[in-house]
């Protein structure tokens, strides 16, 4: 067996100029959709918080205007940590956040104090129920673009458990809010589906860069402020309708349509479903489809999708697609992290076939239980590093050392995954090349080195969300809605 190592894919910036960071392709070039007449140019936020809490969010916003300096590193390192350009009309992203106090909902330390005193469970149903009454009223005004919701210190649904390694690992500081959040975050994100505008939601520690203490434990790893500042205003200019970047596609490309099917239980835990978070083209424009009911398969313990229900999920994931880039795809790419069953493999054809569409590839990912490689020197495998393990299965890190940061930029060990296509004529390092650009597309974080693609991270997020939303409920198909 033979290593080959990727070359780091390149993202998309204003102009057609391309770079493999995106810190530098903005900085230097600016958004992919800078000369855009529809990019975000101004951007009115609402907020929602305690008094306390909405002054300090503005206040560091107004800060996050001008530029905020890199933290030091090593010599040599410099590509590791970037400044921050600042977010103005005359800076690199060419937009603005529109403050207006007409856009503010303060919440009553009165209604915070009770929630100290419910259980749990109470405590975040009068949270959710609280916040998302404020943020209606602001966003129905349509006022505003994004909602900002401020964290209620108070509420202690899940501070208590500190973040698993895994994630704080593999998804940085923005995976931190969303499990500190917790039911909270869930719960609120899924009664805002059908708002007119996005929720972003807020630690106190984004804008105070006082690392928090959980139930007794240690502090929380805190990133630097340049780089709380990157990934917060990289979300709000693409919640905002921007596109920060895209993925580099060549003219005899193929128009891609990149699906990614995940399952998750309802609530009550009693009903199982499909949740298709991703649904992508290259530009990064992603729609979010439910499907139906899945099974679980006798032979492999996982959920699984019979033939009528993997044919009408893709058909429904085609014609969104459609719907939102106003053209069929000419080649389909599916991941999972489980196995294809023939149902599925029958029923993606079949949709496939329905559509005139010849390129379908299928792949599954596994994200656990791949065999590690090691290095002779100190520092991990790099990142792209690939071995065919045979003829059917491909080893991919998407984590590792990456020569641009002359470093391996995380904590623990990297974990590969291991590609297995289900489709004939897959080629495993076209395959692999695509899994590391998409790996790239996640706007809640602007380093380059995400573990996973965005068609696999997408999904654990809306399955999260829509499992408190009930089955025949109108939802956003908007992807912004659920990062």
């Amino acid at each position: 067996m033979r290593a080959h190592v990727l070359h780091e894919p390149e993202l998309e910036f204003r102009a057609g100029n391309r770079h493999i960071d995106p810190r530098y392709g903005i900085s230097v070039y600016g958004p992919a959709d800078a000369d855009s007449p529809t990019a975000p140019h101004q951007i009115p936020i609402a907020l929602v918080g305690p008094a306390q809490a909405v002054d300090g969010i503005r206040r560091w916003l107004q800060r996050c205007q001008d530029r905020i300096d890199a933290k030091d590193t090593k010599p040599g390192q410099e590509n590791l940590h970037q400044p921050f350009p600042g977010f103005r009309a005359d800076s690199p992203f060419g937009a603005e956040l529109v403050f207006d106090d007409a856009l503010v909902r303060e919440i009553p330390e009165r209604q915070l104090r009770r929630l100290t005193r419910a259980d749990i469970a109470s405590a975040t149903a009068e949270a959710v129920e609280i916040y998302s009454d404020a943020a209606r009223s602001l966003a129905e005004t349509g006022r505003c673009r994004v909602v900002i919701c401020a964290r209620p210190d108070e509420l202690n649904d899940r501070e208590d458990r500190p973040p698993s390694t895994e994630g704080a690992a593999e998804h940085g500081e923005e995976q931190d809010e969303r499990q500190a959040g917790g039911d909270f975050h869930d719960l609120l994100k899924a009664t805002a589906l059908t708002l007119p505008a996005p929720l972003q939601l807020m630690r106190k520690e984004t804008w105070t860069g006082i690392p928090a203490r959980t139930g007794g434990q240690a502090a929380r790893p805190l990133q630097d402020e340049a780089t709380r500042a990157w990934n917060l205003h990289t979300a709000l200019y693409y919640k905002a309708g921007g596109t920060p970047w895209r993925m580099q596609r060549h003219s005899s490309d193929l128009a891609t349509c990149y699906v990614g099917v995940s399952f998750y239980r309802t609530a009550n835990g009693q009903e199982l479903h499909t949740a298709v978070a991703q649904v992508f083209n290259e530009r990064g424009d992603g729609v979010v489809v439910r499907g139906g009911t899945a099974q679980i398969s006798k032979n492999d313990l996982q959920p699984h999708l019979e033939l009528p229900d993997a044919r009408r999920l893709l058909l429904d994931a085609l014609a969104e697609y459609r719907s939102a880039h106003g053209h069929q795809p000419a080649r389909i790419v599916v991941h999972k992290t489980s196995n294809f069953t023939p149902g599925e493999i029958g029923g993606f054809h079949e949709a496939a076939d329905n559509r005139d569409i010849d390129h379908v590839d299928m792949l599954w990912i596994q994200r656990r239980g791949a065999p590690h490689l090691y290095r002779t020197e100190q520092l991990p495998p790099l990142r792209g590093t690939t071995v065919k393990l045979d003829a059917r299965s491909l080893l991919l890190y998407t984590r590792g050392s990456v020569p641009y940061f002359r470093t391996y930029p995380g904590m623990y060990v990297p974990q590969p995954l291991l590609i297995r296509p289900a489709s004939q004529g897959t080629d495993l390092l076209v395959a692999g090349t695509d899994i590391l650009a998409l790996s790239k597309m996640n706007w809640n974080n602007a380093q380059l080195d995400e573990r996973d693609p965005l068609t696999l991270r997408t999904a654990y997020r809306v399955g999260s969300i829509l499992k408190h939303v009930p089955t025949d409920a109108r939802i956003a198909t908007r992807y912004a809605y659920y990062m």
